[in-house]
């Protein structure tokens, strides 16, 4: 299981125009950038978490899996976060640790989860629009809705679908190098000396596939008109804005919730 993987289903979030979700994901995460505690940012993952299970219909284990491999990468910035915060800003810091000269403190120990969880966030929330965005649509309603050029459009596209392509290109590499007696070591050093034997086939491969797709658009005169139809039907609809209110409001009446109660703080002197 890759991170970036769309999975084909039909539900609320697969049906939502691809430019509307990602402006409201944007938004969502512009805020929790400026969130300075654990609680807000743990209630704006959770509630991303619940839209891409019960709204998206991604099953949780599913979603583990495509985390799986940045948990441990997650805790690694957390704990720096802890060890790097600078307890001696605090005028009266509550120790919570201490060994020798060096001192964990509760502001600490929130900043580093403050941090953590932020970072959760961003990640649910992006594989709440990879995984029920189609990257057919999402291109084409940046085109239509968000007016990006065609070129720059159809070539991110192109470039995305050579990802898999050029994956199975090195399994047939790696499979044409075994049938020939091609000895295969096990090690991180074999496979990094590997992928150094196999990276000239690749490019090559890769440049003559970019060759036959930039000779097909231009035989079908991509460009060539100033108008152009599109085979999908890519708009928004009445149920994307009745959802981007919904949400929106969902999340500024919990955000003024937490700010009311003193539990959202908004800078990073205000951890305690």
């Amino acid at each position: 299981m890759q991170f970036f993987d769309y999975l084909e289903k039909d539900s609320i979030l697969h049906r939502l125009n691809p430019s509307i979700k990602l402006l409201l994901i944007m938004a969502l995460m512009f805020t929790v950038t400026f969130v300075y505690d654990p609680y807000t940012t743990l209630v704006f993952a959770a509630l991303g978490l619940l839209q891409v299970t019960l709204l998206g219909k991604i099953p949780i284990a599913r979603i583990l899996n495509m985390m799986l491999p940045l948990l441990l990468l997650l805790l690694a910035i957390t704990l720096t976060s802890i060890i790097a915060f600078d307890v001696g800003m605090e005028q009266e810091p509550v120790v919570v640790l201490a060994i020798g000269d060096f001192l964990i403190s509760r502001a600490s120990i929130l900043f580093g989860l403050t941090i953590g969880l932020r970072i959760f966030c961003f990640l649910i929330y992006s594989i709440l629009f990879v995984a029920t965005t189609d990257p057919t649509d999402f291109i084409l309603s940046l085109i239509l809705q968000l007016k990006l050029s065609p070129r720059i459009g159809y070539g991110a596209l192109a470039g995305y679908r050579f990802v898999p392509l050029l994956g199975a290109e090195y399994q047939n590499i790696h499979q044409a190098h075994m049938i020939r007696g091609s000895e295969q070591k096990a090690g991180l050093l074999q496979k990094f000396k590997r992928l150094k034997r196999y990276a000239i086939p690749l490019l090559v491969g890769a440049i003559r596939k970019a060759q036959r797709v930039a000779i097909a658009m231009d035989s079908k005169g991509f460009m060539a008109y100033s108008q152009r139809t599109y085979l999908r039907d890519v708009r928004i609809k009445k149920s994307d804005i009745i959802y981007v209110v919904l949400i929106l409001s969902i999340y500024i009446l919990l955000l003024t919730l937490l700010t009311h109660y003193g539990i959202a703080s908004w800078g990073y002197r205000s951890l305690r």
